[in-house]
Protein backbone atom coordinates (compact mmCIF):
# COMPACT_ATOMS: atom_id res chain seq x y z
CA UNK A 1 0.00 0.00 0.00
CA UNK A 2 1.35 3.70 -0.83
CA UNK A 3 0.45 5.97 2.21
CA UNK A 4 0.58 9.73 2.11
CA UNK A 5 0.58 11.56 5.64
CA UNK A 6 0.17 15.32 5.42
CA UNK A 7 0.13 17.64 8.44
CA UNK A 8 1.88 20.86 8.97
CA UNK A 9 2.12 20.53 12.20
CA UNK A 10 6.03 18.57 12.44
CA UNK A 11 4.83 17.08 16.02
CA UNK A 12 1.75 16.24 14.96
CA UNK A 13 3.45 14.84 11.13
CA UNK A 14 6.04 12.47 13.77
CA UNK A 15 2.84 11.17 15.42
CA UNK A 16 0.75 10.06 12.63
CA UNK A 17 3.81 8.37 10.72
CA UNK A 18 5.12 6.62 13.86
CA UNK A 19 1.38 5.55 14.24
CA UNK A 20 1.35 4.28 10.55
CA UNK A 21 4.92 2.53 10.45
CA UNK A 22 4.05 0.64 13.53
CA UNK A 23 -0.11 -0.74 11.83
CA UNK A 24 1.61 -0.71 8.37
CA UNK A 25 5.04 -1.84 8.67
CA UNK A 26 5.11 -2.95 4.73
CA UNK A 27 3.74 0.06 3.68
CA UNK A 28 5.31 2.92 1.54
CA UNK A 29 5.16 6.41 3.53
CA UNK A 30 5.78 9.55 2.18
CA UNK A 31 5.31 12.59 4.65
CA UNK A 32 4.09 16.29 3.51
CA UNK A 33 3.91 19.50 5.10
CA UNK A 34 2.18 21.07 2.40
CA UNK A 35 -1.12 19.74 0.30
CA UNK A 36 0.08 21.69 -2.14
CA UNK A 37 3.10 19.86 -3.03
CA UNK A 38 1.19 16.53 -2.61
CA UNK A 39 -1.72 17.88 -5.24
CA UNK A 40 1.21 19.06 -7.31
CA UNK A 41 2.94 15.17 -7.24
CA UNK A 42 -0.42 13.49 -7.95
CA UNK A 43 -1.01 15.98 -10.85
CA UNK A 44 2.41 14.56 -12.34
CA UNK A 45 0.59 10.99 -12.14
CA UNK A 46 2.33 9.73 -8.65
CA UNK A 47 -0.69 7.45 -7.10
CA UNK A 48 -1.45 7.13 -3.83
CA UNK A 49 -3.68 4.37 -2.23
CA UNK A 50 -4.59 6.46 1.20
CA UNK A 51 -3.94 10.04 2.02
CA UNK A 52 -3.91 10.70 6.09
CA UNK A 53 -4.24 14.33 6.37
CA UNK A 54 -5.07 17.01 9.11
CA UNK A 55 -8.39 18.85 8.52
CA UNK A 56 -7.10 22.07 9.73
CA UNK A 57 -4.51 24.10 7.46
CA UNK A 58 -3.46 27.36 7.71
CA UNK A 59 -5.09 30.24 5.41
CA UNK A 60 -8.89 29.67 3.78
CA UNK A 61 -8.70 26.15 2.85
CA UNK A 62 -9.67 23.35 5.30
CA UNK A 63 -8.96 19.56 4.64
CA UNK A 64 -11.92 19.08 3.24
CA UNK A 65 -11.70 21.19 0.33
CA UNK A 66 -7.72 19.50 -0.38
CA UNK A 67 -9.52 16.56 -0.13
CA UNK A 68 -11.97 17.17 -2.76
CA UNK A 69 -9.27 18.34 -4.87
CA UNK A 70 -7.34 14.85 -4.51
CA UNK A 71 -10.63 13.07 -6.07
CA UNK A 72 -10.82 15.23 -8.92
CA UNK A 73 -7.48 13.92 -9.74
CA UNK A 74 -7.14 10.74 -8.12
CA UNK A 75 -10.85 9.21 -7.47
CA UNK A 76 -9.42 5.74 -6.38
CA UNK A 77 -7.22 7.62 -3.48
CA UNK A 78 -8.76 7.01 -0.06
CA UNK A 79 -9.04 9.77 2.47
CA UNK A 80 -8.44 9.65 5.99
CA UNK A 81 -9.07 12.64 8.12
CA UNK A 82 -6.93 13.13 11.02
CA UNK A 83 -7.87 15.99 13.55
CA UNK A 84 -7.62 16.81 17.62
CA UNK A 85 -11.35 18.47 17.14
CA UNK A 86 -13.54 15.83 15.61
CA UNK A 87 -16.90 17.36 16.58
CA UNK A 88 -16.25 20.57 14.42
CA UNK A 89 -15.93 18.92 10.80
CA UNK A 90 -18.34 15.43 11.81
CA UNK A 91 -20.83 17.29 9.25
CA UNK A 92 -18.87 19.42 7.23
CA UNK A 93 -16.65 16.00 5.79
CA UNK A 94 -20.04 15.42 3.66
CA UNK A 95 -20.83 18.64 1.68
CA UNK A 96 -18.24 17.82 -0.75
CA UNK A 97 -17.20 14.80 -2.83
CA UNK A 98 -14.64 12.70 -1.66
CA UNK A 99 -13.53 8.99 -1.13
CA UNK A 100 -13.92 9.33 2.61
CA UNK A 101 -12.48 6.15 4.27
CA UNK A 102 -12.07 6.84 7.76
CA UNK A 103 -11.84 9.97 10.81
CA UNK A 104 -9.43 9.38 13.41
CA UNK A 105 -9.20 11.54 16.15
CA UNK A 106 -5.51 12.45 18.02
CA UNK A 107 -3.91 10.90 19.69
CA UNK A 108 -4.10 8.50 17.16
CA UNK A 109 -5.90 4.84 18.45
CA UNK A 110 -3.44 2.37 16.71
CA UNK A 111 -6.44 -0.12 16.56
CA UNK A 112 -9.11 2.15 14.81
CA UNK A 113 -6.26 3.15 12.12
CA UNK A 114 -5.63 -0.51 11.61
CA UNK A 115 -9.31 -0.95 11.01
CA UNK A 116 -9.61 1.88 8.61
CA UNK A 117 -6.54 0.90 6.33
CA UNK A 118 -7.51 -2.66 6.78
CA UNK A 119 -10.69 -1.24 5.28
CA UNK A 120 -8.95 0.27 2.42
CA UNK A 121 -7.01 -2.53 1.32
CA UNK A 122 -9.89 -4.65 1.06
CA UNK A 123 -11.04 -2.30 -1.33
CA UNK A 124 -7.62 -2.36 -3.30
CA UNK A 125 -8.60 -6.26 -3.28
CA UNK A 126 -11.99 -5.95 -5.05
CA UNK A 127 -10.54 -3.24 -7.61
CA UNK A 128 -8.49 -5.81 -8.45
CA UNK A 129 -10.81 -8.28 -8.89
CA UNK A 130 -12.75 -6.48 -11.03
CA UNK A 131 -10.13 -5.50 -13.56
CA UNK A 132 -10.57 -5.60 -17.07
CA UNK A 133 -8.35 -8.25 -18.95
CA UNK A 134 -7.82 -7.00 -22.59
CA UNK A 135 -6.07 -9.98 -25.22
CA UNK A 136 -4.41 -8.68 -28.08
CA UNK A 137 -1.44 -10.89 -30.54
CA UNK A 138 -0.92 -13.03 -27.71
CA UNK A 139 -0.42 -10.40 -24.83
CA UNK A 140 -2.58 -10.07 -22.26
CA UNK A 141 -3.39 -6.48 -20.24
CA UNK A 142 -4.77 -6.09 -17.24
CA UNK A 143 -6.31 -2.30 -16.34
CA UNK A 144 -8.37 -0.91 -13.78
CA UNK A 145 -11.04 0.69 -14.80
CA UNK A 146 -10.29 3.72 -12.65
CA UNK A 147 -7.85 4.42 -15.16
CA UNK A 148 -9.92 4.13 -18.15
CA UNK A 149 -10.95 7.83 -20.30
CA UNK A 150 -12.51 6.09 -23.24
CA UNK A 151 -12.83 3.21 -25.59
CA UNK A 152 -13.01 3.86 -29.34
CA UNK A 153 -14.23 0.99 -31.76
CA UNK A 154 -12.94 0.49 -35.17
CA UNK A 155 -13.37 -2.68 -37.66
CA UNK A 156 -12.49 -5.68 -35.59
CA UNK A 157 -10.51 -4.46 -33.01
CA UNK A 158 -11.13 -1.73 -29.99
CA UNK A 159 -8.55 0.75 -28.59
CA UNK A 160 -8.57 1.33 -24.77
CA UNK A 161 -7.16 4.80 -23.97
CA UNK A 162 -5.85 4.76 -20.34
CA UNK A 163 -4.08 7.47 -17.91
CA UNK A 164 -1.05 5.57 -18.79
CA UNK A 165 -1.65 4.68 -22.48
CA UNK A 166 -3.40 3.15 -24.92
CA UNK A 167 -4.12 -0.70 -25.65
CA UNK A 168 -5.78 -2.85 -28.65
CA UNK A 169 -8.01 -5.56 -27.87
CA UNK A 170 -10.24 -7.99 -30.11
CA UNK A 171 -13.48 -7.19 -29.00
CA UNK A 172 -17.01 -5.45 -29.52
CA UNK A 173 -17.82 -1.72 -27.36
CA UNK A 174 -21.16 -3.79 -26.56
CA UNK A 175 -19.05 -6.48 -24.85
CA UNK A 176 -16.78 -4.44 -23.27
CA UNK A 177 -19.82 -2.43 -21.55
CA UNK A 178 -21.08 -5.57 -20.36
CA UNK A 179 -17.47 -6.16 -18.86
CA UNK A 180 -17.22 -2.69 -16.97
CA UNK A 181 -18.86 -0.79 -14.37
CA UNK A 182 -21.65 1.07 -14.60
CA UNK A 183 -20.65 4.81 -15.22
CA UNK A 184 -19.25 3.86 -18.88
CA UNK A 185 -21.50 5.56 -21.29
CA UNK A 186 -21.78 5.29 -25.06
CA UNK A 187 -21.58 8.82 -26.48
CA UNK A 188 -21.34 7.34 -29.61
CA UNK A 189 -21.81 4.07 -31.66
CA UNK A 190 -18.36 3.86 -31.75
CA UNK A 191 -17.08 5.56 -28.41
CA UNK A 192 -17.24 4.39 -24.62
CA UNK A 193 -16.56 7.19 -22.12
CA UNK A 194 -15.98 6.81 -18.44
CA UNK A 195 -18.01 9.32 -17.14
CA UNK A 196 -15.44 9.94 -14.28
CA UNK A 197 -13.13 11.79 -16.52
CA UNK A 198 -15.83 13.75 -18.28
CA UNK A 199 -15.11 17.94 -17.69
CA UNK A 200 -17.58 19.03 -19.75
CA UNK A 201 -20.27 18.35 -22.14
CA UNK A 202 -20.42 20.22 -25.17
CA UNK A 203 -23.15 19.98 -28.26
CA UNK A 204 -20.42 17.79 -30.89
CA UNK A 205 -18.11 16.27 -28.28
CA UNK A 206 -17.37 15.77 -24.61
CA UNK A 207 -14.31 16.89 -22.76
CA UNK A 208 -12.44 14.41 -21.40
CA UNK A 209 -9.38 14.70 -18.73
CA UNK A 210 -5.81 15.27 -20.76
CA UNK A 211 -7.99 17.86 -23.01
CA UNK A 212 -9.20 15.06 -24.93
CA UNK A 213 -12.35 15.57 -26.57
CA UNK A 214 -14.85 12.49 -27.60
CA UNK A 215 -17.44 12.65 -30.14
CA UNK A 216 -20.88 12.96 -28.97
CA UNK A 217 -23.93 11.53 -31.54
CA UNK A 218 -26.62 13.91 -31.64
CA UNK A 219 -29.32 11.61 -31.12
CA UNK A 220 -27.62 10.75 -27.79
CA UNK A 221 -26.55 14.02 -26.21
CA UNK A 222 -29.70 15.14 -24.35
CA UNK A 223 -29.88 11.16 -23.01
CA UNK A 224 -26.30 11.91 -22.15
CA UNK A 225 -26.04 14.79 -20.87
CA UNK A 226 -29.34 12.89 -18.39
CA UNK A 227 -27.73 9.54 -17.59
CA UNK A 228 -24.65 11.97 -16.42
CA UNK A 229 -26.34 14.47 -14.05
CA UNK A 230 -27.87 11.80 -12.57
CA UNK A 231 -24.74 10.13 -12.40
CA UNK A 232 -23.12 13.09 -11.03
CA UNK A 233 -25.84 13.77 -8.17
CA UNK A 234 -25.92 10.48 -6.88
CA UNK A 235 -21.92 10.79 -5.91
CA UNK A 236 -22.95 13.87 -3.70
Amino acid sequence: MKIAVCDDQQSSLRHVLTQVSSVAPRAEVSSFSSIPDLIHIIEDGVKFDAVLMDIEWDGEQKGIDYAAEIYKLSPQTSIIFVTGYPECYSQQIFLKTINLAGFVSKPIDAAILSKNLEKIEDGMAARQNRKLVLRFNGVITSIDPDDILYIESRARTSTVYSTDGSYLCYEKLVDLTKRLPGHFVLTHKSFLVNMDKIRRIDREFVLLEQSMEVPVSKSRLNGIREYYFQYIGSRI
